[in-house]
């Protein structure tokens, strides 16, 4: 059996998610505790996601991603799709951190639908919301300057259309009748912020978007 150690609400965990759902590969999660992660004492890697299969230990979600497809679900891929992988690790998803999480008040609202899912005790989810609350409007901050972002919604929705125009190109998927390695990809970014607001915006903005996103979820968007 798989399993995959996560935070259900990272992007990257989800990029995992959506390709092992679309696949309908048995996997189990385990939600990784915030602060300490001790679910994580079997490596050295103390960032999420974390694949074991059996005996062998996967990090990155580039990483963990090839090895599923590779050895469990086995969709094709080009040199056109790889560029479109990388678009999502090196563009789309940093858009998240400062939609989500532009303000403290934002962000502590967000956290109670981010924690509501868990299975922490009380003091936890309390505690690992207040202290994201705090932590991660730096971070969105730091996400901006590093990645040049001055406009997030803005720049985001633009995005966004460049996937449908120039991803989708009138297609149901990206592969056509059938979805791709890439729609998983795409997809599972952005289901990690399905009730943050995020997707719904997306959805709004781009009428064919929201026909794509609303054809993947009872395909890849299962909660794991």
């Amino acid at each position: 059996m798989l399993t995959l150690y996560q935070f259900d609400s990272c992007p990257f965990c989800w990029k995992v998610k959506a390709l092992l759902n679309y696949a309908k590969q048995d996997y189990e999660t385990v939600e990784v505790t915030p602060f300490g992660m001790k679910e994580l004492d079997f490596t050295d890697h103390k960032k999420v996601p974390v694949l074991r299969d059996g005996d062998k230990v996967v990090t990155e979600s580039a990483s963990i991603v090839k090895y599923v497809n590779d050895n469990y679900v086995h969709l094709s891929s080009n040199d056109e799709a790889e560029e479109w992988v990388e678009w999502v690790d090196n563009k789309l998803v940093h858009f998240l951190p400062p939609l989500i999480h532009p303000s403290y008040g934002k962000s502590f609202k967000n956290f109670a639908v981010i924690m509501k899912n868990n299975k922490f005790s009380w003091f936890m989810r309390g505690f690992v919301r207040i202290a994201g609350a705090f932590m991660m409007p730096k971070v969105a901050k730091k996400m901006k300057v590093k990645h040049s972002i001055e406009n997030p919604k803005e720049e985001f929705l633009a995005e966004i259309d460049h996937w449908v125009n120039d991803g989708l190109r009138g297609k149901a998927y990206f592969g056509g009748d059938e979805p791709s390695f890439v729609d998983c990809s795409v997809f599972g970014v952005l289901r990690s912020s399905h009730e943050l607001s995020v997707v719904d915006m997306a959805k709004q903005h781009n009428a064919s978007f929201a026909t794509w996103y609303d054809a993947c979820f009872p395909l890849m968007g299962k909660r794991g």
